[in-house]
Formats: C-alpha cells, structure tokens, sequence
C-alpha cells in the first residue's frame, strides 16, 4: 500500500495520552505495517530495527506501543484498524480489476440477441484497445457491472453438500432485502449458483459481512464481493478434513464462524481478541460439563 487513510481525530483521542517519541514510534509502525500489508515480526527487537529504534527510551516506546495497540499471535504483532484497511484496499483492487476486465465483456446474452448482431470474441485483456476488437463492439457501451470468475477459487471446490434450487431472480431478491443492489446479469451471481449454494449460507455469509463491519467501527456499506470472500472462506471451512487441524482462531472470518456454531454474538464494540477470548471460556465450560456428565 502507498497510501492509506488517516483520520485525524480518531488518532488523536486514541494517542492524546503518548509521549511524542510514542506517537511517532506508533507513527512508524503503522506506516510499516501498511507498506509490508503483514503483520509486524514477533521479535520485538526486530521490530525496533525496522523502525530504526536506537536509543533506550526509543526500544522502550516499541515496547510499549506493540503492547497497548497491538495484538501478538502466531502470524506476528496485529492491529486490527490495520488489517481491515488492508482488506478494503485489496478488495477495491480486485474490483477496479475486474471492472476493467468486464469493459470488454458484451453486456448481456438478451442485448446480443436483440440487436441481431455478430460479435466476435474480443481479447478479454483488460489493457486492449476497441481497434482490437471486431468494429461491431465499438458503439457498445461497456458495462462494468459484470465481473470474470476466478478460474482457480484459491483451490476451494464450490460443492455443497445438498443441492439448491436457487435462480439469479432469488440470489439478486436476497441482496436486496439487505439492501445491496445488484444487477440480474452480475457474473458473480452466476458463480455462486454454480456453487450450488444454499439461501441458508448466502443469509450466513450477509449476516457475518454486517457483524465484521460493525465490529471494525466502519461505515463502508456491504456488498456482493465481500459477501462472496466470506462464502469462500466458509466452504473452505466446511471441507476440513481433520478437525484437529481447526485453526479458527487464527482469523476474524473463524472467529465468526466459531462464535455462530456457538450461537455466540460480538457484544457492542468488542473487539475479535475479546470476543475470541470469550469464546475459548464458553468452549472450555463445556468440556468440563461433558466430562462431568
């Protein structure tokens, strides 16, 4: 990332009460978090190093920064304002990219039809000139509504375990209810069908979408491309093999799903550490109460 937002008045109240070596230090591990879009090195004097730490009281002001705003895991040093300003980043530049690819895509089957025309396959690349494709294309307007599939899904085979009779009619009707607006052609409505997804996990996939966002404190409305990350994510999920290989406590998408098995919900604004930790109490109360029984 080359540029991120900074709003002055949440850092304010957040860091009013640093010293100006710890505002700065905070300054630079932000800015060093955001231009590596990783978590920071578990090795705090690493860590000082990246950031050009040299004097006492500058490595003690590391120490103290990473523990007041910062969470360690096994990934490294997390900030959550970090990671979900990442994640917003990376899903614009999968939808600017896949806007660009749909400018050459014809805008739907009923528009070929009607207008009774030949249209030969234009290269999909978004970099192609209208001088590259046949002349009949040239006064079509580009719709950057329509999307390309991901040929390869991560390596997550979209099977469901029962079957759906779900039409692009419902799926469009099911964003609607929660106000997404998406238009019947949308590719990506195409693809989750071929998923064979259910209207259960669709309701799901909205309903962690609304808790993440809520629970990150931001305004950016939903939409059909983050609904569609978290389904993945779900699937994926859903095809561990070995449960002693469950790892959901390693991301905000298991912790949700974790805390819904549980029929558990983030309460206000608590944060995924504080609800994760709620979360591993509940589980282990129940164990003891299995064993007791």
């Amino acid at each position: 990332m080359n540029y991120y937002e900074h709003h002055i008045g949440d850092y304010a109240e957040a860091t009013a009460h640093l010293t100006f070596i710890e505002d700065a230090t905070y300054s630079r591990l932000i800015r060093k978090y955001y231009a590596t879009e990783k978590p920071l090195p578990m090795d705090v004097k690493f860590v000082q190093r990246l950031i050009n730490a040299r004097s006492k009281e500058e490595k003690n002001a590391v120490i103290s920064v990473l523990n007041e705003f910062f969470a360690l895991t096994d990934d490294g040093w997390r900030q959550e304002r970090c990671d979900h300003e990442i994640a917003r980043f990376k899903d614009r530049q999968i939808k600017a990219r896949r806007s660009a690819e749909g400018r050459w895509q014809s805008s739907s089957v009923d528009q070929i039809l009607s207008d009774s025309t030949t249209i030969s396959q234009c290269d999909r690349n978004a970099n192609a000139l209208p001088s590259q494709c046949s002349p009949n294309t040239i006064h079509q307007t580009p719709n950057t509504n329509l999307h390309t599939p991901d040929k390869q899904n991560n390596g997550v085979e979209m099977k469901n375990e029962g079957t759906s009779n779900l039409s692009p009619a419902q799926m469009v009707q099911l964003f609607a209810k929660e106000g997404i607006n998406t238009p019947l052609d949308d590719e990506r409505i195409n693809e989750m069908l071929r998923w064979d997804i259910s209207e259960k996990e669709v309701a799901d996939a909205i309903l962690q979408a609304k808790d993440t966002r809520r629970r990150a404190s931001s305004s950016t409305p939903i939409n059909v491309g983050f609904v569609m990350a978290i389904l993945k994510g779900m699937r994926r999920k859903s095809q561990t093999i070995n449960p002693v290989e469950d790892i959901w406590w390693k991301s905000n998408e298991g912790i949700d799903a974790k805390g819904r098995e549980l029929d558990m919900r983030a309460q206000g604004s608590e944060s995924y550490d504080a609800f994760k930790t709620r979360i591993f109490v509940e589980l282990r109360k129940r164990q003891e109460a299995s064993s007791a029984s």
